[in-house]
């Protein structure tokens, strides 16, 4: 039989299985196996048999239950189970053997057969996506009749699925590939994530293997301005609005950017991302536009247009410069300036500012400080100011580094300082820990009536008015002190021309007076002194009160302060604000705080802000710090005030002095006097030397603090008591210093250590060496004292040692108890026994005095230093931990000793471990057998399986048995399971069948499975009678006695034939002699031991006598070592006597630990018995008597402590008894241990002297090496060869100190000449930057040349704007003239007659001397003086036609004025400066060049301008051709005009002075004085240029100081390290000389 199957509606037909009873005959090229696919078509007999004749069933399933299916979606599964129609083929009948006999066709016919039941299960193919099938529509319904049981072609797909057999995914669910459900995954198809953009999408295998086979998904037709593969990005000019989902169908907006100044026709960003720095609608300008759309220019940038590609074109205006910094109107492209700039293009600040930036005002003001700058005008670009001399900073409001600001009271004059008539000097100490104090300089003097002070000074910096300031201690009368006369005395008179030049003799004697209240006076009215002028000021002290004289009175005075009137300073300076700093500076009360000393911590910040300011206006620049480089820690000081950073105990501004009451200034400081206050004066001391001022009573030592030599206890100064030993002794103590003649004590009065004798004056017993016993040096010497005692048998004292520990007797001649030696002898000591611990130290014989070896060991223990713990014991003997050990008698082998004394580990049996031999090793068992453990052998694969795995080989340490799995059985697990039989390794187990009655157990033999039959049973099973037993089983009889006996004979009989056998056989293979080996070999041994005997018996005479001498001597010392026994036993004897009480106590304790051992012992008999009769029984026995056990050891252990107790209290007792004898052995113990100390570290120092010579010599050899020698007397240490000793590295680190010092020599010299090459390359810089200097100023004066020009243009067409703005003022006839009047204008005079003319001008002010004679006899001349006037202004008009020519003039002129100033000034220097000025003048020559160039630019920048307002007039040509011919002439005349005012401004004044010098004495007097008065300006501005360059060379010469400075600091560094070396040396040869006196 066949079934077939269709899968195309019976057009094809493929078998799925064939059936026959012969499938090799029938089928023969189908296979006849089960199948291993479920594609294997095969055939099976399985159906095809004869029976059932009837009612047979076939079940035959496509997919198999039998083979495993791993995807039942498979291609090859899928193709099995499409069907559309089944085919069984009937191909053969059962014949039953007919067909045989009739072979014709007609014999099948009478066969028949029927199927009456055909059951076919199936179900559509929905793969998995269908619970069930439904018709099809009805058209297909109409053919096929409908049925129940039917089933349908149509899936009713779920999971997103469509198709007949839902073999797609629906149309919008497409984001996953489409899969089959399998299992619990349904594979359900996923739906399009297009974000609610479309309503279609397809699966695209490449995107979805792009995305990590996420989503393969793309959205079809994208809606809403979106695209992408899930409609998530906006469209091109589209943005996504962040506020919006991206599922809002109004998230892509439109770009709003303008086409005009964006790129790309207006796209913008699409989307936001941080992290890229996209941001969603940004639209990308152009390069001069910005705006979020695009929309407007950026600042600086104008005119927005499509067709320019930058969008905007770029202003003419400063950024920073114009208003809201938008360059200009991003319209018209007009500038809007801010606040604080100018210029047309919004690029300058306005004068007195700086920094042109984005600041709301476009420049901050210069600020320049108020004393430290020139002026308030300051750098355009960096705000820097002119600053005075040593002034910096941006506002010059800071002195430079090494420099600073003094304050007001800089010219202090000190009282002690002055020249003092009839007056004292008083030192005052500053007081400690405050901050403040009220007087200057080192202390006051005390004037009185009459006093006379004489101050000089002559260092002022500033020509004006001083107050006289009078400092003094107040006083507590209410007088004060009423008459004080003040005289300056100056030189010479005042300067004619100067500040004091009004100044009448009267106004130099001054009166004042002191007020009891306060501290100082100021000395009204002010005096008037000159800079640079020596002068003197007298302080004359007059009576106390007006017409009273008091010789009594006195007042101390500190000093005088020379301070100019806070409104002069400020009024020099000439700057409006003055007032408003003078009033805040005097409001603060600046100048009073100062005056008081107060610190300028303490200052309001107002005043601390006006100190540098003050003084600039006081000195002019700042000051050098000048600290002083011994008394200081830096050479830069406190920038206000000056203060220097002073080292300990130095004071003054520049730390240059010591303290009141310290002394030595130096590199460390000053140190302080501390004069003892009962042996001093005072606290001062001399400066240098520090020697105090002693009082007159044999008081010496530079603090005044000590007696004289013999003498002590300062201040009585008491005698020395010395018993005539020593000369001196300590000042504060009495103790006496350097003891003589081997004497020491506070007194001198007992002998040194090792000494004996009474030193004492009266006994005058000298000192002697302690014999003990040989004395000092002898080299058995055993104490290190000894004294005197009285002696009961002579006059004469006995001597007494302290004997070292482990010494005794009187000359410690003996080792001590439980010490042990030789001390008698040469270099002999007594050591302590080292027993680790373990004897008892007072129990006398505890150890072997000769040998050392310890004899009464204790705690357990044993050994020649108890050093290991006895038999039977275990642990630490030097930690006394020895306890005993403790075995299981089970398994501890007895034979092979005890138990480690170590580790307590017990001898084990075989295949025992454990500590105490108490356990079987691994998978061993039967502990309680005493011979070992067995191995368990548990067969591996009869056993169960641990949980790691792995069999479990461990069995039952009882009885063995290992743990079998089901089916084993057997103790090993090898044999089958209980009660059956047979080789479990083959699987062939049986049951066991022994009859219940016959057999002694149900388990058979588990090879043969015999069983084990009782008696009188016999045969296989048991169920039969025995051999020897007869009647009917089971009751069976035996035989008798007689079937019994010949039994046992026919046995032994059958023994003996079997032996015979094995015998015969081993003929048959060796022969008949190897039979007999045993014997013969026992035959010939004997042979030999008889021979050997024989041999040996052999003995002489000779030796019988040697043998008997040796008897003998061995006789004697036994008799020797009786008698020494027989001592020794009565010392023990007598020891035992003193201790019978506490063995007493011992004794009952030990019973009873002996009665709890024998109860412990009998335990364990009793367990080993239990053990061993009964294995089961002995274990729980066994575990009870474990418990019982463990209390016994615990109160064994207790009672081991109350036997350690008792013990402890025995000693206790016996101690007691001996403690007064043991007192003075135990310290005659101590000092024989002391004694041991010493010799071992002097043997340790031998041992390390080699590697010390080593250390210090170089060479490792003692006593003296050859090459390197060694300390002490080997006269020579270290050299060349010996570089790793400590002295020749000290001697080459002093070479090389030397070498260095030498170098740094060297290297100073070479600083000080190259310092001379800086000092003269100095002098040529300042020559060149003077030159330098010049150059720069003609340049400066060129730029401010082009700067006034281009000013001048600008108010050329302000005025022009006005002129055309405002044309109805004048008419055009009046414009006509004005014109026509200008160009006839003329100068009559050429270029060659003003030079000629200015030649004139400088040789007449040259030789004018008396400026005032010539003022005052021009007085009253008026109309002459205005003649001249006009005829000077003329002439400046006509000057306009020659520019370059008047330029010339202008500057000669300029250098006249000046000469003409310096000859008001009476500077002697006047010519010089002329000529200085002429040279000046050739130098400038090619300057003028360049501002002839730059006037040419000017001249281009005036056509243009022309061109350009010819074009403005255009728009007035409707008023007339005369107003246009006007206006040309009027802007032609404005412009020459005005060149000419600029260019000849100077020339005016000059003309107009020189007319008036030239004319007539007799000229007004109004005039002149003017003229004077503007030469008097030129000077000045001549005097402020050389004082610049004056200052150059001052900052080039500060430069030079500051270099001083930090040479001067190295020095001071080099100074330093050569004191380190000397340290250093001296370190190393004190190292030398200890070592030295080593005692080797």
């Amino acid at each position: 039989m066949i079934i077939e199957r269709s899968a195309d509606y019976a057009k094809t037909w493929t078998p799925y299985r064939y059936f026959a009873y012969d499938c090799q005959n029938t089928f023969p090229n189908i296979p006849e196996r089960p199948p291993k696919k479920h594609t294997d078509v095969i055939c099976t007999r399985r159906y095809s048999d004869v029976a059932p004749s009837t009612g047979g069933e076939l079940v035959y399933k496509v997919i198999s239950p039998h083979i495993p299916t791993e995807n039942p979606y498979a291609d090859e599964i899928a193709n099995l189970l499409k069907v559309t129609n089944i085919r069984i083929n009937f191909t053969k009948l059962h014949t039953l053997g007919d067909d045989l006999l009739d072979y014709r066709p007609e014999i099948d016919e009478k066969y028949y057969y029927a199927i009456y039941e055909l059951v076919v299960r199936g179900s559509c193919s929905c793969y998995g996506h269908a619970q069930r099938c439904i018709p099809m529509d009805n058209a297909a319904r109409v053919s096929v009749p409908y049925r129940a049981d039917m089933v349908h072609g149509r899936c009713e797909c779920t999971h997103n699925t469509k198709g007949l057999n839902c073999e797609q995914c629906m149309d919008f669910f497409n984001d996953l590939p489409w899969r089959p459900a399998i299992g619990d995954d349904s594979n359900e198809c996923k739906r399009c994530e297009c974000n609610g953009h479309a309503a279609r999408c397809h699966f695209d295998r490449a995107v979805y293997q792009a995305s990590g086979f996420v989503s393969g998904g793309v959205c079809d037709e994208c809606l809403h301005n979106t695209q992408g593969k899930n409609c998530e990005q906006c469209k091109p000019y589209f943005y996504r609005n962040p506020d919006r989902p991206i599922t809002d169908p109004y998230v892509c907006l439109p770009c709003k950017c303008d086409k005009t100044g964006s790129l790309n026709d207006g796209i913008c960003e699409g989307e936001e991302d941080s992290e890229r720095g996209l941001v969603a609608g940004k639209c990308y300008c152009k390069s001069n536009v910005e705006g979020p759309w695009c929309d407007h220019c950026k600042n600086g940038f104008w005119k927005l247009t499509a067709d320019d590609p930058n969008g905007c074109r770029p202003c003419s205006c400063d950024l920073l410069g114009s208003f809201n910094n938008e360059g200009c109107n991003k319209q018209t492209g007009e500038c809007l300036c801010k606040q604080l700039v100018t210029g047309d293009a919004c690029d300058k600040c306005l004068p007195e500012h700086y920094g042109l930036s984005d600041d709301l005002y476009g420049c901050k003001p210069c600020d320049c400080d108020l004393g430290g700058s020139v002026d308030n005008h300051c750098d355009v670009i960096t705000g820097q100011c002119k600053c005075r001399r040593n002034f910096s900073g941006r506002r010059c409001d800071t002195a430079e580094s090494a420099y600073y600001c003094p304050s007001i009271n800089h010219y202090t004059l000190e009282a002690e300082e002055a020249e003092i008539t009839d007056g004292q000097i008083e030192f005052r100490e500053l007081p400690v820990f405050v901050r403040d104090h009220t007087w200057t300089g080192d202390g006051f003097v005390r004037a009185s009536e009459h006093t006379q002070l004489v101050f000089k000074i002559d260092n002022l910096a500033q020509s004006m008015h001083y107050n006289i300031i009078i400092k003094y201690e107040p006083m507590q009368d209410d007088i004060g002190w009423e008459n004080i006369q003040l005289t300056v005395v100056r030189p010479t008179d005042p300067s004619v021309d100067g500040v004091c030049k009004n100044l009448s003799p009267s106004d130099d004697f001054l009166t004042a007076k002191f007020h009891p209240n306060s501290g100082y006076v100021e000395v009204v009215p002010d005096v008037c002194l000159e800079a640079d002028v020596p002068y003197e000021i007298l302080v004359q002290m007059g009576e106390k009160r007006t017409k009273v004289s008091d010789r009594t009175a006195t007042v101390l005075i500190d000093s005088i302060v020379l301070v100019p009137p806070t409104e002069e300073l400020f009024i020099s300076q000439g700057i409006s604000a003055d007032n408003h700093h003078r009033v805040e500076y005097e409001r603060s009360q600046c100048r009073t705080q100062q005056l008081s000393l107060t610190p300028i911590s303490d200052l309001p910040d107002v005043c601390v802000r006006y100190i540098c300011p003050v003084a600039a206006m006081l000195l002019n620049r700042s000051l050098e710090c000048e600290c002083d480089a011994t008394g200081s820690r830096s050479g830069i000081c406190s920038g206000k005030g000056g203060q220097c950073d002073c080292k300990p105990n130095v004071i003054g501004r520049r730390c240059d002095r010591c303290a009141v009451g310290t002394y030595g200034f130096g590199p460390s400081g000053c140190t302080s006097c501390e004069c003892d206050s009962v042996g001093s004066l005072n606290n001062n001391c001399n400066r240098q030397s520090g020697q105090c001022s002693c009082r007159e009573r044999g008081i010496t030592g530079r603090q005044c603090n000590q007696c004289q030599p013999g003498f002590w206890s300062f201040p009585d100064c008491r005698v020395c008591q010395c018993n005539d030993h020593a000369s001196i002794c300590d000042q504060k103590t009495g103790a006496c210093i350097d003891c003589l003649d081997l004497t020491d004590g506070y007194y001198c009065d007992h002998c040194k250590d090792g000494y004996y004798g009474d030193p004492r004056l009266g006994i005058n017993l000298s000192c002697k060496p302690c014999p003990c016993p040989g004395g000092l040096d002898s080299g058995f010497q055993h104490a290190d004292t000894c004294y005197l005692r009285p002696s009961e048998h002579s006059e004469a004292p006995d001597v007494v040692c302290n004997c070292r520990i482990g010494y005794t007797g009187e000359r410690c001649s003996s080792c001590a108890v439980n010490h042990w030696g030789n001390p008698n002898e040469l270099g002999g000591t007594c050591e302590p026994c080292e027993c680790n611990g373990n004897i008892d130290v007072n129990v006398e014989g505890s150890c072997d005095p000769v040998t050392g070896d310890c004899i009464k060991c204790l705690h357990n223990t044993e050994g020649a230093q108890c050093e290991d713990c006895m038999e039977g014991y275990y642990g630490d003997a030097k930690i006394r931990s020895c306890q005993k050990c403790v075995c299981n008698d089970l398994g501890t082998n007895r034979t092979a000793g005890a138990c480690d004394r170590v580790t307590g580990q017990c001898p084990c049996l075989p295949n025992v471990i454990g500590i105490a031999c108490d356990l079987c090793a691994v998978h061993h068992f039967d502990l309680a057998s005493g011979k070992g453990c067995e191995p368990c052998k548990c067969d591996p694969t009869g056993v169960i399986l641990s949980d790691d795995g792995m069999s479990q080989l461990q069995c039952n340490e009882l009885d063995g048995r290992c743990y079998c799995k089901p089916g084993r059985g057997g103790r090993t697990c090898s044999d089958c399971e209980d009660y059956h039989w047979g080789d479990p390794a083959t699987g062939e187990c049986r049951k066991c069948e022994c009859d219940r009655i016959g057999s002694a157990t149900q388990q058979c033999d588990r090879n043969n499975g015999s069983c084990i039959c009782l008696p009188g049973s016999g045969g296989p099973l048991c169920n039969m009678c025995a051999r020897g037993y007869t009647g009917q089983w089971p009751r069976c009889q035996a035989c008798g006695e007689c079937f019994q006996n010949w039994d046992e004979i026919i046995q032994d009989l059958r023994n003996q034939v079997e032996a015979l056998i094995e015998t015969a056989k081993n003929v048959e293979d060796t022969g008949v002699a190897s039979v007999y080996d045993n014997e013969f070999e026992k035959m010939e041994n004997s042979l030999l031991d008889l021979k050997t005997q024989l041999e040996s018996a052999n003995i002489t005479r000779r030796n019988v006598i040697g043998l008997q001498n040796e008897i003998d001597k061995l006789r004697q010392n036994i008799n020797l070592k009786k008698e020494l026994l027989n001592s020794v036993g009565g010392r023990i004897t007598e020891i035992s006597s003193n201790v019978d009480g506490a063995d007493l106590e011992l004794k009952s304790l030990v019973e009873e630990a002996d009665r709890l051992t024998e109860k412990s012992q009998a335990f364990q008999e009793n367990a080993t018995l239990l053990r061993v009769t009964d294995v089961q029984g002995a274990y729980n026995i066994t575990r009870e008597s474990a418990e019982k056990s463990s209390a016994a050891k615990l109160r064994t252990d207790q009672a081991d402590l109350k036997i350690t107790s008792a013990e402890s209290s025995r000693q206790e007792a016996i101690q007691l008894l001996d403690n007064n004898q043991l007192d003075f052995e135990k310290q005659f113990s101590e000092n024989e241990m002391a004694l041991v100390r010493i010799d071992k570290q002097l043997a340790n120092f031998e041992t390390v002297l080699p590697m010390l010579n080593r250390d210090v010599c170089g060479a490792e050899s003692a006593p003296c090496d050859q090459l390197c020698g060694g300390p002490g007397s080997c006269g020579h240490c270290g050299g060349r060869s010996c570089l790793s000793g400590s002295v020749s590295k000290a001697e080459m680190a002093k070479k090389f100190a030397d070498e260095a010092d030498q170098k740094l020599n060297e290297k100073q010299k070479e600083a000080e000449e190259v310092l001379g090459r800086i000092r003269e390359i100095l002098q040529q810089t300042f020559i060149t930057k003077n030159k330098a200097k010049d150059g720069h100023d003609i340049a400066e004066a060129a730029a401010r040349q082009a700067n006034q020009t281009r000013a001048s243009l600008e108010e050329i067409l302000d005025q022009m704007k006005e002129f055309i703005d405002n044309n109805q003022r004048s008419s055009p006839e009046q414009i006509r003239a004005l014109a026509e009047e200008i160009k006839m204008a003329k100068i009559s005079l050429t270029s060659d007659q003003i030079e000629e003319l200015a030649d004139q001008v400088r040789e007449r002010l040259l030789n004018i001397n008396n400026i005032d004679i010539i003022l005052n006899e021009t007085r009253g001349n008026k109309t002459i003086a205005e003649a001249l006037q006009k005829s000077a202004e003329l002439a400046s008009m006509r000057a306009a036609e020659i520019r370059n020519t008047t330029t010339v003039v202008r500057q000669a002129l300029q250098r006249a004025g000046t000469a003409q100033e310096v000859a008001k000034g009476a500077i002697k220097n006047a010519t010089e400066q002329v000529m200085d000025a002429r040279n000046d003048l050739n130098s400038a020559t090619d300057e003028l060049r360049l501002v002839e160039i730059s006037t040419a630019k000017t001249n281009e920048t005036l056509v243009k301008l022309e061109s350009a307002m010819k074009d403005i007039n255009v728009q007035y040509l409707s008023i007339s051709e005369d107003t246009k011919y006007a206006y040309e002439a009027a802007d032609k005349a404005i412009r020459q005009a005005e060149f000419a005012e600029v260019a000849s401004e100077q020339l005016e004044v000059s003309f107009e002075k020189a007319k008036e010098l030239l004319s007539s004495q007799n000229i007004g007097n109004e005039l002149p004085q003017a003229r004077a008065e503007e030469l008097r300006k030129r000077a000045t501005q001549l005097l402020h240029k050389t004082q610049r360059h004056r200052s150059d060379i001052s900052q080039l010469s500060a430069n030079m100081d500051a270099f001083d400075v930090r040479l001067a600091d190295y020095n001071r560094e080099l100074s330093e390290l050569h004191s380190r070396i000397d340290t250093v040396t001296t370190q190393v040869h004190k190292q030398i000389e200890y070592y030295s006196t080593c005692d080797i």
